[in-house]
This record gives C-alpha cells, sequence and structure tokens, in this order.
C-alpha cells in the first residue's frame, strides 16, 4: 500500500474498554489498532490512552493533557457535580507539545471514541483548558461506527433514564468491574492485566460503596453507558458548537457477515481424524489419520490466525439481542422508530453512526440508514447547532433534525469522501459517510481491511482536508470570538 503523510498528526481515540500503546495482560495482548500499518502508512499518528468506562468529558480531559502535557483537571465544577476527583494523571512528555491553531490535528475516534473526539472538539472550541484554545486546533474529525446519536445497547443493562435500575444486569456488572478496579488501585500490579486508567475515581475507598447501587459511581451518570443514551445524546448533540468549521467523516458499519465455511470444515475433519486415531485399531489407519490430523491442525490454525472478526459472526449472538430488543423498548424518544435503530453492527446502532442527530427522524425519511448495496455512500446533514438553554429542554422537544434523503451519488452532499474525484467537492460541516461491510470491530486489529481504510483517510486527509486550511492570523482570530453560550463550557 502506498504511504501518505499527512502534515498534522492524527489523532486515534479508542472505545470503551480499548486501549491506545498500553495493552493489557503485560503488554502482550493485540493492538487495538493496526499497528504495523499505521506505521507503513502514516507514521505521523498519535494514540491516546483514556479511561476505559469513563464519560465523554473526562477521556477527552485525559487525551487533551497527554498531547498538550499537564496535569488532567477535568473542571472544579464538572467533578463537584459528579463526584470524583478533580485531578488525575500528570503527563510530563507530551504527544504533541506544539499544538495550536498553526499546528492542529486530525481527531479519529472508533466506537465510543467518536464521541469522546466530539467532545474535544468542543472542549477546545470553547477553550475550557484556558490555553487560547478554539476551532482551529482541529483540521477534521473522522467517527468510525461511533454512537453519534447514542446506542440502544444502554437499554439492555437496565438503564432507566438518567439512572441504574438496582440489582439489574447493569448493577452487576457496575458492581463487578468495580471489584477490578478497587483491586488494581490497591495491587498496581494488577493494573499490568488490564487497568481502567480512571484515577478519578480512586475517592471511592471501600467494597462497599463499589457494590452499592447507590454508591458514587453506580449512582454516577458521569460514565460511557450514560453518555450514549440515544436521549442524552441528542439533548448533547443540539449544543455542539462550530460544528461548520471542521471536515467531518463518519465510517458506518454494518450487520453483514461472511460464514467461515473453511474453517468449520477443517474443524470437522479435526474432529473426525482425532475420533479415528483414537478408535482405530490397525497400526497402518492411525498413523494416516494421524498425519491427516496434524496437517488440518496446522491448515486450520493458519486460517483462524487469519481471520477477519470484523467479517465473521463474532458479534452476532449481540447484534441479535439488540435488534430484538429494540422491538420490546419503549418510546425512548419522540417518534422512535423500531424498526429504523433495531439495524446494528453489535454494539452501535446503524442510524446513530451516520451523524448527531438532535430529534427522531422519520422513518420514510430516514431509509439512508438501512444497509445499502454499495460499498460506500454519505450522510448528507450536518449537524444542527442551538443554543445554551436547550440542555433543559427534553429530547422529544427539540427541534427536529434536516431530513436524511435517499442517496444520490450525483449530488454533492451524498459524497463518499474517501474517493479521490469528489476530494474537491468536500465541504465543512457537512457529514460525509464512508460504508463498509463490517462489524463494530470496523478499522482495529481485528479487521483485515482497516489498513485500506486509514489508507483512504490519510489520503482524504493530506489530499483535501489540509490542502484547504487557511493560514491563521490575529486579525482572523479577532473575528471570531467565543459566543455567549459558550463561556459557561469555561473551567472555573
Amino acid at each position: 500500500m502506498t504511504a501518505t503523510t499527512t502534515t498534522y498528526p492524527v489523532v486515534l481515540v479508542h472505545g470503551v474498554f480499548g486501549y491506545g500503546k498500553n495493552r493489557p495482560l503485560w503488554n502482550s495482548w493485540s493492538p487495538y489498532w493496526p499497528e504495523e500499518a499505521l506505521r507503513r502508512l502514516n507514521q505521523n499518528h498519535l494514540m491516546v490512552d483514556v479511561g476505559a468506562l469513563s464519560s465523554d468529558h473526562d477521556r477527552a480531559c485525559e487525551a487533551f493533557y497527554q498531547l498538550y502535557g499537564g496535569r488532567v483537571d477535568y473542571g472544579e465544577d464538572h467533578s463537584r457535580e459528579a463526584g470524583h476527583s478533580r485531578f488525575g494523571a500528570t503527563y510530563t512528555t507530551p504527544l504533541h507539545p506544539d499544538w495550536s491553531a498553526s499546528n492542529p490535528v486530525h481527531l479519529v475516534g472508533h466506537s465510543f471514541g467518536g464521541t469522546t473526539a466530539l467532545e474535544l472538539y468542543q472542549l477546545l472550541c470553547s477553550d475550557f483548558f484556558g490555553v487560547g484554545s478554539d476551532y482551529r486546533w482541529v483540521v477534521s474529525l473522522v467517527s468510525i461506527a461511533g454512537p453519534l446519536t447514542g446506542s440502544t445497547v444502554t437499554h439492555l443493562f437496565g438503564l432507566h433514564e438518567l439512572r441504574m435500575v438496582p440489582y439489574s444486569l447493569g448493577h452487576f456488572i457496575g458492581a463487578a468491574l468495580g471489584v477490578w478496579f478497587k483491586l488494581h488501585t490497591d495491587l498496581p500490579v494488577l493494573r499490568q492485566v488490564f487497568d481502567f486508567r480512571m484515577p478519578q475515581w480512586q475517592c471511592v475507598t471501600t467494597f462497599r460503596e463499589i457494590l452499592s447501587p447507590h454508591g458514587r459511581i453506580n449512582s454516577s451518570t458521569d460514565l460511557a453507558v450514560f453518555n450514549i443514551l440515544p436521549r442524552k445524546r441528542m439533548k448533547r448533540n443540539a449544543r455542539l458548537i462550530y460544528m461548520d468549521k471542521i471536515f467531518l467523516v463518519a465510517v458506518a458499519t454494518s450487520s453483514h457477515m461472511k460464514l467461515p465455511v473453511v474453517e468449520f470444515l477443517l474443524a470437522a475433519l479435526v474432529v473426525i481424524f482425532s475420533i479415528g486415531t483414537i478408535a482405530s485399531e490397525h497400526p497402518a489407519l492411525t498413523a494416516t489419520t494421524t498425519v491427516a490430523l496434524t496437517v488440518s491442525l496446522y491448515v486450520l490454525r493458519r486460517r483462524v490466525s487469519a481471520l477477519d472478526y470484523a467479517s465473521i459472526p463474532s458479534l452476532y449472538a449481540l447484534l441479535l439481542i439488540m435488534r430484538r430488543h429494540v422491538r420490546t423498548l419503549h418510546m425512548i424518544f419522540d417518534d422512535f422508530d423500531r424498526e429504523l435503530w433495531g439495524e446494528n453492527d453489535g454494539a452501535v446502532n446503524l442510524h446513530s453512526m451516520l451523524q448527531p442527530w438532535v430529534a427522531s427522524i422519520s422513518s420514510k425519511a430516514a431509509t439512508v440508514s438501512a444497509e445499502s448495496d454499495t460499498e460506500s455512500t454519505t450522510s448528507s446533514s450536518s449537524s444542527v447547532c442551538l443554543s445554551e438553554n436547550s440542555e433543559s429542554v427534553a429530547s422529544m422537544d427539540l427541534p427536529t433534525a434536516k431530513e436524511t434523503r435517499h442517496f444520490n451519488p450525483r449530488r454533492k452532499a451524498d459524497l463518499d469522501p474517501t474517493d479521490p474525484t469528489n476530494f474537491s467537492l468536500l465541504q465543512r460541516g457537512n457529514w460525509y459517510v464512508h460504508r463498509v461491510q463490517k462489524n463494530h470491530m470496523a478499522g482495529t486489529h481485528f479487521d483485515s481491511d482497516s489498513p485500506e481504510l486509514f489508507q483512504r483517510l490519510f489520503r482524504v486527509m493530506a489530499g483535501q482536508f489540509e490542502l484547504t486550511e487557511a493560514p491563521v492570523s490575529a486579525i482572523q482570530k479577532a473575528q471570531f470570538p467565543l459566543p455567549e453560550a459558550e463561556v459557561k463550557w469555561r473551567r472555573t
């Protein structure tokens, strides 16, 4: 594959239970990102390690300080409302110390990392960190299978509105994870097995509080699982600012899968030859079946190691559970379309990946979110930007987002952003959608086609997004003062 080096660094933000360079099991586990391919394609990339289950806000703060340097400050007001410590880890060796309007970054997030990247951009726009940042610190934002409008998987775990139902599946899972968090806090060696990277919650010191449904962690909404509630995500989307200043790409996955037929046949042969080797009473036949068993095992091992886990039904059970569960949900927001939201990739609803919707969409107008026969299409609507006082408005009362239109490759907005013939037509503020026939593992190490995906993304970043960047001047900066609504975002 041809390498494409971007002028500005590409920042990779992982999803829930993900990781960057610091892998689980003493760094022996498989990488999250296709690291070898990334090094070949574009060495100008940076991987951050943020909280495994933290909220978008907390993860965005951690990503900023890893890039910029300094001690993580989640903000006094936010920390007080969330019930956790204000400060986190200190990063003395920043990944991108010269970060500024004249030296911006591209943000790429997978899964929950997509909304974390979006939150980081919002904090930069409002200069939350007090370093003089604004929208020009980011060139583009790419969300790969991101829950931009939330995911109904949260309702599977017993979340009701903005609270965890006591003794639900989610409560028991949260308690079990909390016990591990407490253990690896007390015994740091266990962090080499898996590190949650959530130092802000080390203020919770007793197992009783960790297990209690009314403890600070289980009763807090400052966690990833609450941030992707569709209703809450829509309210957050209604307050997005400066979305018309950067290039926006959504990589949408599908429920498509390929059965590993050859591997199944080889596994069956292994079983047959194993039985034949054990049951045979004839030495010659035993020797033959032993050789056949050895060869079959060798070939099977080679085939399994090369499996594309983003294509096989590795997440199919969860996909079916989510699809069936959506049919039983109440109206979680106005005009909730169960058929539309039933399609998912095993973790995120396909319609949610297209863009940050701010209200329910008519099912008749939303057929674009259904899986297409084409490999790549785009969504044409950009995010709606409302005032700060929208926070107190229920999602059903928000203005309806622009209707999603049927895919039309001749229309400017309906373009595959990774197609070089479309580069000159791409505009800031529009969410362009690139579709892949993969499950939720798309874009990760477990996707055999992820190198091709990143090659496409790097190519459009270097070939179009960076070419249209205007030089920054003090006069330009003075022309874009922060709106009054953003002042409330500033850290006290």
